[in-house]
């Protein structure tokens, strides 16, 4: 008899400790709109950087292609000047031709 008297209330004092305890380990609302709050602010600074990150990527494409076209345009112009620097030697040796021409008469 006096274990079964003792047995309930070890029992209802189980049971008020773990009621006890599940309320306690319960968030208030408050705390639930801080977090959520707190959730939305990071989605947002997360949706802005990769926005950033979208515009550097942009960018760094189009100063590729910006360089590419500096690239081809300082080849065309090295060629260019190949072609004058050979134009002038030509022009040189004729010259020297038509002097050594007129110093032999």
């Amino acid at each position: 008899m006096i274990i079964r008297k003792y047995g309930r209330v070890l029992l209802c004092l189980v049971l008020s400790m773990f009621v006890a305890a599940t309320i306690m380990s319960c968030a208030t609302t408050q705390q639930v709109k801080v977090l959520e709050d707190q959730v939305q602010q990071a989605l947002q600074d997360a949706q802005d950087a990769k926005a950033l990150a979208q515009d550097c990527a942009q960018k760094v494409d189009s100063a590729a292609q910006r360089a590419e076209n500096a690239a081809d345009q300082a080849e065309k112009a090295a060629d260019d000047a190949a072609a004058s620097a050979q134009k002038a030697e030509d022009m040189a040796n004729k010259t020297e031709a038509i002097f050594n021409k007129a110093m032999q008469k």
